[in-house]
């Protein structure tokens, strides 16, 4: 369970955004710093409750959070997308300067051809660790969003 203490309805929302639509981004870094990966395989996180001391639109706060998310989601599958074209030019740039500095080593200075070499090496390389780990954590950090997908939404009222 995660558990949000507010005085007002207006903390939950981004104090800039008149029509309340928009969730506040201390309050939604708050819910994802819950969302660690020890507790995404467990479901801990199914119910978030608000404990506020005035009244609590449930729903309208239920949209901002889903919005919230679906905003960070799109986010992580631009950057996966952009990511494997990036990743398919470097393997392409990379086998074509490795296949030209062999092939022109018969011709060309042998320096030429370890410079040449080096790039394609390099360029390879650089498209292997995106693939295996920066696409990895992409991936691990939109993972981390499900709980959002699929919670319940409790508001508790103290009585004064």
């Amino acid at each position: 369970m995660m558990q949000l203490m507010i005085r007002q309805e207006s903390d939950l929302y981004n104090p800039y955004d008149p029509t309340q639509t928009r969730i506040n981004d201390g309050v939604y870094q708050y819910l994802k710093n819950y969302c660690t990966e020890l507790h995404y395989r467990d479901h801990l996180h199914d119910t978030l409750r608000i404990c506020t001391d005035g009244p609590v639109d449930a729903d309208r706060f239920r949209t901002a959070l889903l919005d919230a998310v679906q905003e960070d989601r799109s986010e992580f599958d631009r950057m996966l997308a952009e990511n494997k074209r990036r990743v398919i030019w470097e393997y392409v740039v990379g086998i074509l300067l490795s296949l030209l500095g062999v092939g022109l080593s018969i011709i060309l200075d042998q320096v030429l051809l370890a410079i040449i070499s080096f790039l394609g090496s390099m360029a390879i390389s650089d498209a292997v660790t995106i693939q295996t780990k920066v696409n990895h954590d992409i991936k691990r950090l939109r993972r981390l969003l499900e709980p959002f997908s699929d919670f319940k939404l409790e508001v508790i009222q103290k009585s004064e």
